[in-house]
């Protein structure tokens, strides 16, 4: 699976905007009102992003103990099999990621809606009071595509330490 393009989130986002302008302003032209974000919202959707960071402390603290390895390695010490750090459960590694994709995905649909909408109540004549509310979840939904989007990256596999009998620890001896 290969990382997720800049330019898709984007595409994302440009639609949901679209749509969170275009949709309200037909239900306004309805005799709706303009779709105001909840408060549960404001609160779950930065949620998502801290939980995810926090299920990728694993693979944060995987990644410091190898380039502490390679440092190591490189400043001239013998590579010592004992000091290697404990190898992540590859399943977990692959729901990680996985899930790390998806949340930024929909994390840039949640900020194109909220964009949206709120692009449309500042450009109405009277600026509603629910415009806080909706910049709020923008935030939120910002902080959540960000997130995902670090934990994402940090799934990236990187070359292992080379040792005399393979050239990678994964591969076999």
């Amino acid at each position: 699976m290969k990382p997720t393009k800049i330019m898709t989130l984007v595409a994302w986002l440009v639609s949901a905007t679209t749509a969170g302008y275009l949709l309200p302003q037909l239900l306004i032209s309805s005799g709706g009102s303009i779709p105001i974000s909840p408060c549960n919202i404001i609160i779950t959707l930065p949620a998502i992003g801290i939980v995810l960071v926090l299920m990728a402390i694993p693979m944060f603290k995987y990644r410091a103990a190898l380039r502490n390895l390679r440092k190591s390695s490189a400043a001239g010490n013998a590579t010592n099999f004992a000091a290697r750090p404990k190898r992540l459960n590859p399943f977990y590694a692959v729901r990680l990621v996985m899930l790390a994709k998806s949340i930024a995905i929909s994390g840039a649909i949640f900020s194109g809606w909220h964009l949206g909408v709120v692009w449309l109540q500042l450009t109405q004549p009277v600026i509603p009071t629910s415009t806080l509310q909706n910049a709020l979840a923008l935030i939120g939904a910002v902080l959540m595509t960000v997130c995902a989007i670090i934990v994402e990256r940090i799934c990236k596999i990187t070359d292992d330490i080379t040792d005399a009998t393979s050239k990678t620890v994964g591969e076999p001896a």
